[in-house]
């Protein structure tokens, strides 16, 4: 069935809370981000009426942020899409799910039929995203089995910049190090993390830190509940991060403020690193980054004389045109004063990056005359230009830039298959929605930002007509290459054939992973072996072709930093002069997505829709005072959003937050999706979301 009308009442969930036995708790793991808060679920009757955090957990000690919270009332939702459902002109007929599958395998046969010497890039997959990673990996074999190699990554959109200037520096995509281990920094730098926010259960670590004397640095262009927790604040101008870091090691390297022994013994590339940074004076770094020059030197100063630094990336860092660029210059900052590998020492990032052997194990199930895979900027073109056939559309099309654009790309597939919740954008593009399960009931492993893996069990009956990702990604798997498709029937075998095939798994055993209340820090190579947390570099090597930090990269081309595409600030910019304001953008603590919080009432209740932030400098520059509606524009559109004064935002840069979507049922939940006003712009690896230029006009 298709859910009720907004703001009626729920009587699923109301019968859930009915007072009407004894209740029972069950472990689990919440799905909305990469901390994965482990979970007690309380069950009453068949239907969950309550989630609160593990106490046991020791990343988390227990606590939860409202995101997973809001997992009991979507789970029971009237908004809930039940039944498969199959465009019937403008409206919907209900379709069995057998039916549905084999319409889509049908559609994908015929696909290579028609093209037998041109079929691999017609179909194409956005990545599943919130159920487990053995979803992922059988929508991956379902596709790649049959010879269709094209799936889009939410990481081009989130932070595979930062995942691959790691790799390339330092020959590891993952966080070198884990959260505890800022215990034993002398400081720790959280550059462009608003933790307080992204991952609220952790800030008990950095109180933890700030009691242990560890000075918390925080570097951020806007004031946040994580400034509250740090003892001193850096705000560049949004998009200068790396010619900050640059400024940073032109002091190092000038005042001899670095570890010449270990530049020798374990860097490659230091030379081009010195003969970059002369031309970042302090005063230099002090125009682009809008600080003061003595700032600067006494950050680098702190730096310099820290024997032990913790440095953890935020993901806005990845979310510009110069993302690359600027990991890289903070890596060098880490590696020319000796602070990669060790205690109290490392670079992380938010996701803590994904345990590796995937491409391995997929190896064993892949085609092998399949092309080239192409990634979402190639399946792009070939949407708008007919040349996509099926589209399977897991997670929304709305986290990419130029987002309408993405949509009437989309329009163009002859068959688009949604896989979601709720009758959002996505569903509204689709010819064919099978709803998905929610966490509570499916099984699945997943993995988080400390390089934990967890496994999350089922603990109630899903809806009869409704399916989890594994289920469906296997039977299709089976009707499009019945001969070749694994029989791999529950996620626990797909999840042990994958452990004894990748070696860094072995010592992750499933009954072992199911007993842990925090998850087993990967890689693993034997239960018998101490837990692998800490340094990743346990042999004090890199996974470099020569074992040492590379900083001189053809990838990523020569050291240096760049305005991003389309700043204000670039004479050759169209935005010149056009679109004076900085633009940035941000998650909040209620909501992860566009796609998924966005249907909960609870989340609503502390939502605003669509505002905008700016300081009250620039506020009387423009005449706009608080309140007002003014309209955001950018080169390529504008939406309305309410205007909120605020000190936090530096002059001359707005901020507004990212959740709004358009079909919420629920008011503050409600607004014009964010990304249909930024314009298309990525680096070598991600699209940008902050720092092009736009405008602020007041609404008439």
């Amino acid at each position: 069935m298709l859910g009720g009308l907004a703001g009626s009442p729920v009587p699923e969930l109301k019968a859930a809370l009915a007072d009407t036995g004894p209740s029972t708790e069950f472990p689990s793991c919440c799905a909305l981000c990469q901390v994965r808060c482990t979970t007690k679920v309380e069950v009453r009757d068949g239907k969950v009426v309550n989630v609160f955090g593990n106490p046991e957990n020791y990343w988390t000690g227990g606590a939860m942020c409202p995101k997973g919270k809001s997992l009991v009332e979507l789970t029971y939702s009237p908004h809930r899409i039940l039944n498969p459902l199959l465009r019937d002109g403008n409206g919907w007929k209900r379709i069995g799910y057998a039916d549905a599958v084999q319409l889509i395998a049908d559609r994908i046969l015929e696909v290579k039929r028609s093209n037998p010497e041109d079929f691999a890039h017609r179909v194409a997959l956005f990545m599943p995203l919130w159920e487990s990673r053995e979803s992922e990996l059988a929508a991956l074999m379902a596709l790649r089995i049959a010879g269709f190699p094209d799936t889009c990554s939410p990481g081009e959109t989130c932070i595979a910049s930062t995942s691959a200037a790691l790799r390339i520096c330092l020959g590891t995509a993952n966080s070198t190090t884990n959260m505890d281990e800022m215990m034993n920094s002398k400081i720790l730098v959280l550059w462009g993390l608003n933790l307080a926010e992204i991952y609220p259960t952790y800030t008990r670590w950095l109180l933890a830190a700030k009691e242990k004397g560890v000075e918390i640095i925080y570097i951020d262009p806007r004031r946040t509940a994580t400034s509250n927790l740090c003892s001193l604040q850096i705000t560049p101008r949004p998009g200068s991060d790396g010619a900050l870091a640059l400024g940073i090691a032109h002091i190092l390297i000038k005042e001899d403020l670095f570890d010449k022994e270990y530049v020798s013994a374990r860097i490659t590339g230091f030379e081009d690193l010195s003969q970059a940074v002369q031309e970042y004076t302090p005063q230099k770094s002090a125009e682009i980054t809008r600080l003061p020059e003595e700032a600067i030197v006494q950050l680098a100063r702190r730096l310099g004389a820290s024997p032990r630094t913790l440095v953890w990336l935020g993901g806005s860092l990845a979310r510009y045109t110069n993302g690359l660029q600027t990991i890289r210059n903070i890596v060098s900052l880490q590696a020319i004063t000796n602070n990669l590998d060790g205690p109290g020492k490392g670079i992380m990032d938010v996701l803590g990056g994904k345990p590796g052997g995937e491409e391995e194990f997929l190896e064993h199930y892949t085609d092998p005359v399949m092309s080239p895979r192409l990634a979402f900027r190639k399946i792009l073109y070939n949407m708008k230009n007919g040349k996509v056939d099926v589209l399977l559309l897991n997670s929304t099309y709305r986290r990419y830039p130029d987002a309408n654009a993405v949509k009437e790309a989309i329009s163009k597939v002859g068959l688009v298959v949604c896989r979601g919740f709720f009758m959002n954008e996505e569903a509204e593009l689709a010819h064919v929605i099978i709803p998905g399960c929610m966490p509570f009931e499916t099984s699945g492993s997943m993995y988080g930002s400390q390089r934990q893996v967890l496994w999350r069990s089922k603990i109630i009956e899903k809806p009869a007509d409704v399916v989890d990702e594994f289920r469906f990604y296997t039977d299709l798997g089976k009707k499009v290459s019945p001969e070749k498709f694994p029989s791999f029937d529950t996620p626990e075998k797909l999840y042990e054939a994958f452990r004894k095939t990748i070696p860094s798994w072995k010592g992750l055993e499933l009954e072992r992973v199911k007993a842990s209340n925090t998850g087993i820090t990967w890689p693993s190579f034997s239960r018998d072996e101490p837990e692998s947390k800490g340094s990743i570099f346990k042999d004090g090597k890199f996974p470099t072709p020569d074992g040492k930090v590379l900083l001189n990269s053809k990838p990523m081309g020569t050291i240096r930093w760049e305005e991003p595409e389309g700043s204000p600030l670039n004479p050759k910019s169209h935005e010149y002069g056009k679109f004076p304001l900085i633009f940035t953008q941000g998650k909040v603590v209620q909501h992860w997505h566009h796609s998924y919080t966005n249907w909960s009432s609870y989340m609503a209740q502390f939502s605003e829709g669509n505002v905008v932030h700016i300081n009250p400098e620039t506020a009387r520059e423009l005449d706009i005072n608080d309140g007002d509606w003014s309209w955001i524009e950018t080169k390529i559109g504008k939406l309305k959003a309410k205007v909120k004064l605020s000190m936090a935002i530096l002059p001359d840069v707005i901020w507004t937050p990212s959740y709004p979507s358009p079909k919420s049922p629920f008011p503050g939940n409600q607004g014009v999706t964010i990304n249909t006003i930024i314009p298309n712009y990525w680096d070598k690896v991600s699209a940008q979301f902050n720092g092009f230029g736009c405008r602020l006009v007041k609404a008439s």
